[in-house]
């Protein structure tokens, strides 16, 4: 049997204020929005090198990382908050093919996945939101 909870359960493991959570994904509600546990399949096709996925309406995570005690993955759940704001705000076409496109254009310029992958605008945008709210 798969598994899921509210995102804002892991919100509140980690101690974050959901209203810096709000001000950084407008339009997501935590306490409706799940995250999943993806199954076998999933984890082997989409998330090989990644710990959770995002779209518009849920939060697929790795079982490795959705069996870890909330507070650990907190960080993990406020990026992908943040991409699934920018899903909702983009819209799901826009969204995809700039996703893809920044990618793509990394690779043609010799950058390795990793390079490329890092340079997404979407994820350099999640990562610095998350930044915001966990300053080492």
């Amino acid at each position: 049997m798969r598994h899921n909870f509210p995102a804002v359960e892991a919100l509140e493991a980690g101690g974050v204020d959901v209203a810096e959570v709000a001000r950084l994904a407008p339009g997501v509600d935590p306490e409706r929005l799940l995250v999943r546990e993806a199954r076998p399949w999933f984890e082997h096709l989409v998330l090989r090198q990644s710990a959770a996925i995002a779209f518009s309406h849920v939060v697929y995570m790795h079982s490795r990382a959705y069996r870890l005690p909330r507070a650990q993955i907190t960080r993990l759940v406020v990026h992908e908050l943040i991409h699934v704001s920018q899903w909702r705000q983009d819209g799901h076409l826009r969204f995809a093919r700039r996703y893809l496109w920044d990618y793509l254009r990394g690779r043609l310029r010799r950058q390795t996945h990793s390079e490329a992958y890092l340079a997404i605008g979407y994820e350099v945008a999640a990562r610095q939101g998350t930044a915001s709210l966990f300053p080492d």
